[in-house]
């Protein structure tokens, strides 16, 4: 199991008296075994090479199984070796991880793989120790590789383990508050068979996410009910303690999208910001009782010493990121003078509407050109400039 600092043991309290030992043992049993019939086919779990469960476990930071299922292959199709990730560009990268989000974990993964390959003769480290040492990589996702990819019996709770031993146990608590989580780490420690941890985890996850979920859990087909505390208590929903969502900040921002022969100006963003690295239409935001088109000619002029003429709205975008609601306003403005420059952005290129699709962009810069190519349809700027003027509202996308 997980190395514990000299001393440490579980705390002796009612739960661990012996007939609740042997309760929760039991009910880890009837686990694997639903497990070994119910598991999730989930494209990670065919592979067995370490490198495949590194990057499955960095697409699954702070993002939804479906996600990192649409975008593991694509990854792996790109990059199918440590070797190759290590040696490829950052933009490479951030290209294929473009609409996944959270792009830290894109420049962490490349930055682990030339660790991994200066420091481990390319090979993904098994020890939990040595894997905490690498970029984007905490205690969580050390165990999770260290078990998966190797078979170490370490314990990796993730979201959904922590809810489904609080309930087994009866423990509440608040899943983000380390104290909680470390006494359910050691609940998991006691009672996973040894040997057997790469199941135990997956086990944890899977039910957590098929059977006992956030709101109406399906008790009625749990394996393991019999010996759930927060299922005799009649309202299992209060385990662990939930927390209110999220309340997001609203910010108004708009991107300006400037024209010139046939051209569109890109920046890349500097590192250290907000999608970091990434190539983006300038975008700013818009200030107390400023129009779009009013901040979009203001960004050009104080933001990238340009002057530009705005033409109308292209479109109208909501995103999120950590704790802001994000409404961004894509505005077309009409090169006039000046060289752009900018402490926001580090380079600048002019291109063709095909060449922005080949660029490492967010989600959102995708969209804005998206609805370009939609409208302009053969990339015709005059095409583009009358449908824009004609439809000034822009779209909502």
């Amino acid at each position: 199991m997980a190395r514990r600092r000299a001393g440490s043991q579980p705390r002796e309290d009612s739960e661990w008296a012996p007939e609740r030992e042997r309760e929760l043992r039991s009910a880890v049993t009837s686990l694997l075994n639903w497990f070994s019939a119910n598991a999730r086919d989930l494209p990670w779990r065919k592979r067995t090479d370490p490198y495949h469960i590194l990057v499955s476990e960095f697409l699954l930071q702070q993002t939804t199984v479906p996600v990192a299922v649409r975008y593991y292959e694509a990854f792996l199709s790109a990059f199918p070796t440590l070797e190759v990730l290590a040696q490829a560009s950052l933009d490479e990268v951030l290209r294929v991880w473009a609409g996944a989000g959270y792009y830290a974990r894109a420049r962490n993964l490349r930055e682990t793989a030339i660790r991994i390959l200066k420091e481990h003769g390319g090979r993904v480290p098994a020890d939990p120790e040595e894997l905490i040492k690498l970029p984007g990589i905490g205690t969580y996702t050390a165990n999770a590789i260290a078990s998966l990819a190797f078979g170490v019996n370490v314990v990796a709770l993730d979201a959904n383990g922590v809810k489904v031993l609080s309930r087994l146990a009866g423990r509440k608590g608040m899943p983000r508050r380390g104290s909680f989580r470390r006494r359910l780490q050691e609940i998991a420690e006691r009672v996973c068979p040894k040997g057997r941890a790469r199941e135990f985890n997956q086990a944890l996850m899977d039910l957590g996410s098929l059977v006992c979920t956030a709101e109406n859990p399906r008790c009625g087909d749990c394996p393991v009910r019999r010996w759930c505390a927060a299922y005799r208590s009649g309202q299992p929903e209060e385990y662990p303690i939930r927390t209110e969502p999220t309340v997001r900040e609203a910010l108004y921002e708009v991107a300006c999208v400037i024209f010139r022969d046939g051209l569109f100006l890109v920046g890349q963003r500097a590192p250290g910001r907000w999608w970091g690295h990434l190539w983006e239409f300038p975008r700013d935001r818009i200030g107390q009782g400023e129009s779009s088109l009013l901040a979009a000619e203001r960004l050009a002029r104080e933001r990238l010493s340009l002057s530009v003429r705005t033409r109308g709205l292209v479109a109208s975008l909501r995103h999120s990121v950590t704790r802001y609601r994000i409404y961004l306003s894509a505005v077309l403005a009409e090169y006039q003078s000046g060289e752009p420059r900018s402490d926001t952005y580090v380079t600048f290129r002019w291109l063709p509407l095909s060449g922005l699709r080949d660029l490492p962009s967010s989600s959102p810069q995708r969209r804005i050109v998206q609805v370009l190519a939609d409208v302009t349809q053969k990339g015709d700027q005059e095409s583009l400039l009358a449908q824009i003027i004609e439809g000034s509202e822009g779209r909502m996308v």
